[in-house]
C-alpha cells in the first residue's frame, strides 16, 4: 500500500461506509485541498477489506482507519492483518458494542484506538462523514482548505489515545443559536465528559476565537489532569451549521 493516510470497511457495514465515503468524497474532491496540494499522497485511500495484499509500513504518516461491526469476525481479522503490518497508529471504528456481550473483551492495542460512535453516528453516511473528519483532524490547513488551524498531527493523536477506547459523540447547529445549542449538548453529555481522561474537541465553522470559548466552557466539566486537545476548522460560508464532534478517552 502506498503512504498516507487509508480507510479499510470491513463487512457489509464498513463496505457501505466506504461507498458512501467515495461518493462523498468524489464530491467535495475538487473544493477539497489547496490546487497545489492535490497531490496523490495528501489524499485519503478508500477500500474495502479484504484489499489488496499490505505492506509492512515504515513511514511515520501511515494511518490506517478501520471501520466494521464488532460482532462481525472479519472486523478481528482485519485489525490482526493490518497491526501486523506496523502502521504507525490504527483507528479502529466499531459499531454493535452495546449489543456485543463480550465487548470488553476487545481491547485495544497499543498503536490502535477503538472509537465506539455514539448511535446517532453509526449509519454508514454518518460513519463516512466521521471518517472524513478524522483524515481533515489530520491533515493541515496549508494542504486542504478544511484541514486543521491549529498546529495538530497524528503524534498527537496517539499519545492521546494509543491504548485507549474512545466514544465519539458530535452535534450539528445553525450559527445563530451555536452557544446555547452547544450547552445544551454539553449538559446532555455531562457525565461522559465529567469521567473521561482524554478529550480532543474536534469544532467546525467558527473562527478560532468563537471555538475557543465552547472550549472554556467544556473545561468546566472535565476533571483535574484529564488531558484536552482541539482542532478548528473553516466550512465554506454557504454552509448554514456549524458542528462539534468530541471524542472523550476512558
Amino acid at each position: 500500500m502506498e503512504e498516507g493516510k487509508h480507510f479499510i470497511g470491513v463487512g457489509d457495514t464498513g463496505h457501505r461506509a466506504a461507498k458512501e465515503l467515495c461518493r462523498i468524497y468524489e464530491e467535495m474532491r475538487g473544493c477539497l485541498f489547496e490546487s497545489e496540494q492535490d497531490r496523490p499522497h495528501n489524499h485519503l485511500r478508500i477500500h474495502s477489506y479484504p484489499c489488496a495484499e499490505t505492506a509492512c509500513f515504515d513511514d511515520k504518516d501511515h494511518l490506517v482507519i478501520l471501520v466494521g461491526s464488532l460482532i462481525d469476525p472479519g472486523l478481528q481479522d482485519a485489525r490482526t492483518s493490518f497491526h501486523e503490518s506496523r502502521p504507525y497508529f490504527m483507528l479502529t471504528v466499531g459499531i454493535d458494542h452495546q449489543t456485543r456481550v463480550d465487548a470488553d473483551d476487545i481491547q485495544p492495542l497499543p498503536d490502535e484506538c477503538l472509537i465506539y460512535p455514539d448511535t446517532s453516528l453509526s449509519v454508514p453516511v454518518k460513519l463516512a462523514q466521521l471518517v472524513l473528519q478524522i483524515f481533515l483532524i489530520h491533515t493541515p490547513w496549508y494542504i486542504s482548505k478544511r484541514g486543521a488551524l491549529i498546529g495538530y498531527d497524528l503524534y498527537d493523536t496517539k499519545q492521546l489515545f494509543g491504548g485507549k477506547v474512545v466514544k465519539a459523540i458530535s452535534m450539528t447547529s445553525d450559527r445563530a443559536h451555536y452557544r446555547q445549542n452547544f450547552s445544551m449538548f454539553l449538559d446532555k453529555n455531562r457525565a461522559d465528559i465529567r469521567r473521561t481522561k482524554g478529550i480532543l474537541m474536534s469544532v467546525w465553522g467558527l473562527s478560532i476565537m468563537q471555538a475557543n470559548e465552547i472550549l472554556k466552557e467544556t473545561r468546566l466539566l472535565l476533571t483535574a489532569g484529564a488531558d484536552e486537545l482541539f482542532t478548528c476548522h473553516n466550512l465554506p460560508a454557504d454552509e448554514p451549521n456549524i458542528l462539534v464532534t468530541l471524542f472523550l478517552a476512558f
